[in-house]
């Protein structure tokens, strides 16, 4: 098909830019142009997928989530952070694009405020990407991690509510927040296996699964442990938020002087050296490429969010899972323990006893690891990046764009 220009918008942040670069990889071998819309710290990375790269800048640079997450009105502040992460990618699309209209908006989940205004704006159909859980007329994401919290739809806490209706209405639109909130596009691409989603089986033909991408993993890495019959564990708590020191001096705790060979990713904000002596056969970096590390573990501890969650799985590593530690992470454990493919550790059980008791319970299960590699088979015959690419110049034909 002749050539389009694709605007991809998106936050910053791993877990939503890393699944969509395959896709943006394809289009642009293809022969399509891509405005890849996102914070500049993933320049690198859109760059090398063959797009251009429209920065802003995120309300997330000076705004610390665990700070607020405590406050009385941690509600009302979270929302309306949410809200403005949205307008600033509003604005510097307007701002790069006025001149040059895309054929296309395909935006992530988190941002699809901006998405489907900018959509709205420039007149153009829309998709949506999704590196979690798709959401239809029977399951919102949106109101799982709500719930999680304790917090009520934007749409009912007052303030918030009339920063949205004013928003929209800047776009000519004047659709009930809660309506505009749940509309579904006419096409949704997961980067996740079917059998992984939520209500699966309510799911029509708007929404095509082709499973989590891993473009942009470091080439000629490789990483082994001291001895080849060593387990190995892997444990982290994501790129950002992570600054839990405790936490990770009771893990090296936990397996001191024993056979396992440890592997924390403490991330870029804590210093290595706040954790004190460790035992020889823990190691600690600030960020590791997982899937290096993936290749010879027997189990990963992590918070349990889609990003780690599928890198693990892809790798046939069951999880135990910790998602009191990440805000965006519960839906994701909850449903990794309900598929049967590893345990949770409550937060009332991070202690080195019970750490490394169920590390080793779970290494132990075979049921488990079974499921595990079933599920591995699942992600890789979902059709991925080139299946992504396949369905977004369908769609652009039958829009006739």
């Amino acid at each position: 098909m002749r050539s389009r220009h694709i605007l991809v918008v998106n936050v910053q942040g791993h877990g939503h830019v890393y699944p969509s670069l395959g896709v943006v990889r394809e289009l642009t071998r293809r022969g399509h142009r891509v405005s890849y819309l996102t914070g500049p710290a993933f320049a690198d990375e859109v760059t090398a997928a063959g797009a251009t790269v429209v920065p802003y800048k995120s309300e997330f640079d000076d705004f610390h989530v665990p700070d607020v997450v405590d406050r009385e009105d941690a509600e009302t502040q979270l929302h309306l952070v949410y809200v403005r992460e949205n307008v600033a990618l509003l604005r510097a699309a307007e701002r790069a694009l006025q001149d040059d209209v895309p054929d296309l908006v395909a935006y992530d989940v988190m941002p699809f405020l901006a998405g489907r205004l900018l959509a709205e704006h420039f007149g153009r159909p829309a998709v949506r990407f999704n590196g979690g859980f798709a959401e239809n007329e029977h399951y919102s994401m949106f109101e799982a991690l709500w719930a999680s919290h304790g917090h009520r739809h934007p749409a009912d806490v007052e303030t918030v509510h009339t920063v949205l209706v004013d928003l929209l209405a800047e776009y000519g639109i004047h659709t009930p927040v809660k309506q505009f909130w749940r509309e579904i596009e006419d096409l949704n691409i997961i980067h996740l296996p079917r059998s992984y989603q939520i209500a699966a089986e309510t799911f029509d033909e708007r929404f095509v699964f082709v499973g989590p991408n891993f473009t942009g993993r470091l080439e000629n890495t490789h990483w082994s442990p001291p001895h080849p019959d060593t387990p190995v564990l892997l444990v982290s708590l994501g790129t950002l938020f992570n600054e839990h020191p405790e936490f990770f001096k009771t893990c090296a705790e936990a397996f001191a002087g024993t056979r396992w060979h440890v592997v924390m990713a403490i991330g870029q904000h804590l210093d290595p050296d706040t954790l004190g002596p460790l035992p020889a056969n823990v190691e600690v970096h600030p960020w590791v490429p997982f899937h290096t590390v993936l290749e010879r573990a027997t189990v990963c501890l992590t918070q349990g969010t889609t990003g780690a969650t599928m890198e693990a799985l892809d790798m046939g590593v069951p999880l135990v899972v910790m998602p009191h530690f990440a805000t965006e992470a519960a839906p994701f454990a909850q449903r990794t323990v309900e598929l049967g493919l590893g345990y949770e550790l409550p937060a009332d059980k991070i202690d080195p006893t019970e750490i490394r008791a169920t590390v080793q319970r779970l290494a132990a299960d075979t049921e488990v690891k079974q499921r595990v590699l079933r599920m591995q088979q699942d992600i890789r015959e979902s059709g991925g990046s080139s299946r992504g690419a396949d369905e977004i110049e369908a769609y652009l034909r039958r829009t006739d764009y």
